[in-house]
């Protein structure tokens, strides 16, 4: 029961703050005031776009090496068990409870698109479309469907070699991300170096699937890697909006006041829906 209940917390963590399940590649932690009312004329996009440039030159390889060798000095030590005892896969009450999580989640995106449906184009307004967008096909959510029931699994725990490879990913990139200690870094850095391990995460995904004997899900993973950049600029953009919805950013006029609001509202949706099916179970 402890287990189920984790879950429903690391569920619940993602609901709340807008981004949906299978779409968006979560990032922790909300920026500051601050932070935000400098990057308030920079999108997800520019922002994700930015950060892919400089992973790609190199910029982040001396922080990426620091958390290879905090992981392997975790793994030595069997610092991984707590985390892999935590993944107790897609049981029948994770997929009831996403069900009904997700109907929750789209009514709370038509909310907000009919926010700004007759709103001129802003900075503002085009964070919330990109936080509401589904950015995939039918093809590209079953990928998405299935990396992210991995996710949910312990090692070894696979069906098949291949994807207890992407599960041990998975959980790797998991600890690093828990395990982020920038002493004296802004809530930006935080954020930036959250995207460059998400980046690592797929580069080594991708290469390890090249070897895949299973076709299908050599052909998934290559379905999970398209839109991924857009993802994580959704991810972003979701960031932004919570922290206007958690009251760390004050509303600067009447339609962010109403968005803070309809976020909060659903925020507190999310909340009863969690109190209630734990209840039943």
């Amino acid at each position: 029961m402890w287990c189920k209940m984790k879950n429903l917390s690391l569920i619940l963590a993602i609901f709340s703050i807008g981004a949906a399940p299978l779409a968006a590649e979560r990032l922790e932690g909300s920026p500051s005031q601050m932070q935000v009312m400098q990057e308030s004329q920079r999108s997800g996009e520019q922002a994700i776009a930015q950060i892919r440039k400089a992973y790609e030159k190199g910029a982040y390889d001396a922080f990426l090496e620091e958390m290879d060798i905090a992981y392997r000095n975790a793994k030595e030590k069997n610092q991984l068990t707590p985390l892999a005892e935590m993944r107790i896969g897609q049981t029948p009450e994770w997929q009831e409870w996403e069900s009904r999580a997700q109907k929750l989640q789209e009514e709370k995106n038509g909310a907000l698109l009919a926010l700004i449906q007759d709103q001129a184009k802003t900075s503002f307004v085009e964070k919330v479309r990109s936080a509401t967008d589904k950015l995939s096909n039918a093809e590209q959510q079953k990928a998405l469907t299935r990396m992210a029931a991995l996710r949910q699994m312990a090692p070894g725990t696979g069906k098949s070699a291949d994807e207890n490879r992407l599960i041990e990913i998975d959980l790797e990139y998991e600890y690093k991300a828990l395990h982020l200690d920038l002493p004296g870094a802004s809530a930006l850095e935080k954020r930036e170096k959250q995207s460059a391990l998400k980046m690592e995460r797929l580069d080594r995904m991708a290469e390890a699937a090249k070897t895949f004997q299973d076709v299908s899900l050599q052909k998934e993973m290559t379905l999970y890697t398209e839109h991924f950049d857009a993802r994580l600029s959704q991810s972003w953009d979701i960031a932004d909006l919570n922290a206007l919805a958690g009251g760390r950013v004050k509303p600067t006029n009447a339609l962010e006041e109403k968005v803070a609001s309809t976020l909060s509202l659903y925020q507190e949706k999310f909340s009863d829906l969690t109190k209630q099916f734990i209840a039943e179970h």
